[in-house]
């Protein structure tokens, strides 16, 4: 078995299927996704379709909720926090046009389904998972920290004693591949290089992260125009 972390996809669905072309994905694998799966892209429909065809295929892919994501279905369910009323007029007419709907509430439910399922964390013995931060100030980061904190925060140091000696995985955080490199010998590994800004060669890339080999793959972004 071969452990993977992807960073954000935002509706890069041709970049997605491109990289896990790239790796060769197996049954026996794990695939960790760090959310952000729709917005920004102009295939959202199109990522969620490869995330649940993978689920139906029989593959152990563990997706985590990302903020876009979170923000999408709050639209849905009504129980906005300060960001997701704006999100259908700003970030999400993307989405919503890969779907062929004007409204988040004429999209299929088995999409919004898969959203509403997603935790905001997972956890291996040696990687902690979330898309933006953990609260490091608790005693108990993994247990405290707020959902919202782990959807849109951010944190410069992390106590990887305060965390069981794991290495904390994030994404929503652009970071150019210099950065995202050097991270990987921290205990904060950063894995959002920005790959709907299409911005070579530093940033632009959907990013893969072998956990078991410690390498990366990098794949440019191959699904046109985006919305920043």
């Amino acid at each position: 078995m071969t452990r993977y972390v992807i960073g954000d996809i935002h509706g890069g669905s041709k970049t997605f299927r491109a990289l896990l072309d790239r790796l060769s994905l197996k049954h026996s694998d794990r695939l960790y996704l760090l959310g952000d799966y729709v917005d920004r892209g102009n295939c959202s429909r199109g990522v969620l379709d490869i995330i649940l065809q993978l689920m139906d295929s029989g593959h152990d892919v563990r997706p985590i909720r990302g903020n876009h994501d979170d923000m999408m279905l709050r639209c849905f369910t009504g129980q906005h926090d300060d960001c997701s009323p704006y999100w259908e007029k700003q970030w999400g007419w993307y989405t919503l046009f890969s779907f062929g709907v004007s409204s988040v509430d004429k999209i299929p439910v088995r999409y919004l389904a898969l959203l509403d399922a997603l935790p905001t964390i997972l956890m291996e013995d040696d990687f902690v998972f979330v898309h933006a931060a953990l609260n490091m100030a608790e005693d108990d980061p993994i247990s405290q920290t707020s959902e919202m904190e782990m959807l849109w925060g951010e944190v410069a140091l992390v106590n990887s004693k305060k965390i069981g000696g794991r290495k904390l995985i994030t994404g929503h955080t652009i970071r150019p591949i210099q950065l995202i490199e050097i991270s990987m010998m921290s205990s904060r590994i950063y894995l959002d290089n920005g790959a709907f800004t299409n911005q070579q060669p530093d940033l632009g890339n959907l990013v893969a992260f072998n956990l078991d080999s410690m390498e990366l793959t990098l794949q440019p972004w191959l699904d046109g125009e985006t919305l920043e």
